[in-house]
């Protein structure tokens, strides 16, 4: 199992790819993770582009795209929801908006693991829910956040 230290550090390195990027890479680590389940927590591996069982890039970008709104979902039903069980994540990530994108990420990472996503993807989702969704809208954040992801679908 990855530490969560260790999920929060890819997670700040990928932060440095572009959005496109990620999505692209987290359907290829959710293919590789279908196949292979002790791929899980590894948040280092870059899986190969294999199109026989990948399909298009583009299928990739709109398998990333899915993941990402998934948990999206989730993770936003968390940090605006009132669930009592929900309490110390949320704090974790309203807490970290006073800080930088950084800490933000790492927030986001750790409520990624603690709802049950693969240590391999949260490190690549947490980046881009937080520049997508959460910094644009850090004052305002659940109602914009919501707005947000109405929007994307």
């Amino acid at each position: 199992m990855a530490s969560t230290q260790a999920v929060v550090d890819a997670a700040r390195e990928l932060s440095k790819k572009d959005n496109e990027a990620l999505e692209v890479l987290i359907a290829k680590r959710a293919k590789a993770i279908e196949k292979d389940a002790s791929l899980e927590d590894d948040v280092t591996f870059e899986p190969k582009y294999d199109a026989p069982t990948m399909g298009t890039l583009e299928d990739l970008k709109e398998l990333g795209q899915r993941i990402i709104n998934r948990w999206n979902k989730e993770l936003h039903g968390v940090v605006c929801g009132k669930k009592s069980e929900d309490e110390s994540a949320r704090q974790k990530v309203l807490d970290s908006l006073s800080l930088d994108e950084a800490a933000v990420i790492a927030a986001v990472a750790t409520a990624l693991l603690s709802l049950g996503v693969a240590a391999a993807l949260a490190a690549a989702i947490a980046p881009v829910i937080v520049r997508r969704f959460i910094w644009p809208a850090k004052d305002e954040l659940c109602d914009a956040w919501g707005e947000r992801l109405k929007s994307s679908k």
